[in-house]
């Protein structure tokens, strides 16, 4: 049910600007709203606070607007935990955003995400495909056609496993035009970054795009 701007309220666990560390956009200043809660438990997760569902406030998402417009940035990244999982609060946040900001959600591929694509088209979708060493396998398959050219799906991998995962279904996505990132775990260090970077350079079922995360490199949140 769509939420009024009266009622419509955000659990978050913080708010700040850093470099965008992941995906197209890796490099730009950005302003990110991290919200609190999530419905997976990953291995390696990054954010584990904030997938916990401990929010630092909830506030209304005529403040989370306020906040999210900084002069001179154009950038906004809502991320989590898991977003999609405050989605009706999130639609109303989308409606206050001026159409000058470029807004990218992340998101970890197992809520549907059609209805905000179809509502706000200019939106950014950054949506996971979790591989077996995350320990959770989950995916609404039905993102495979909402994802569009607006939009890029992330397999994170730790293990030669999740390179094999890699190669039975990135070419699914990439059959639908979607640009694929193959990223890995950066705890595991620079020899399997060669590993996944040679995986990545010799691969010909279809385009895949390497990527470390820029904000572990640089130690920024």
């Amino acid at each position: 049910m769509a939420r009024s701007l009266n009622d419509a309220m955000l659990a978050i666990h913080s708010l700040f600007i850093s470099l965008q560390g992941e995906g197209r956009f890796a490099g730009y200043p950005t302003v990110f709203l991290r919200l609190a809660g999530c419905n997976l438990s990953c291995a390696w997760c990054d954010a584990t606070a904030a997938a916990a569902g401990r929010p630092t406030e909830t506030i209304s998402v005529t403040e989370a607007a306020s906040r999210l417009l900084y002069p001179g940035l154009r950038d906004i990244c809502i991320t989590g935990g898991e977003p999609l999982s405050q989605e009706p609060s999130l639609a109303v946040l989308f409606s206050l955003l001026p159409a000058d900001r470029r807004v990218t959600i992340e998101t970890n591929g197992t809520y549907p995400i059609a209805e905000l694509r179809s509502r706000f088209p200019s939106l950014f979708f950054s949506v996971d495909w979790k591989t077996p060493s995350a320990g959770e396998t989950s995916f609404d398959m039905t993102n495979l056609d909402a994802v569009g050219a607006n939009g890029w799906i992330k397999f994170v991998v730790a293990e030669r496993h999740d390179l094999d995962f890699v190669v039975v279904h990135a070419p699914q996505a990439a059959a639908r035009g979607i640009e694929v990132y193959v990223s890995p775990v950066f705890e595991r260090g620079a020899t399997w970054f060669a590993e996944v970077a040679a995986f990545v350079s010799a691969f010909q079922n279809c385009p895949l795009r390497f990527q470390l995360q820029l904000h572990k490199l640089l130690d920024i949140p």
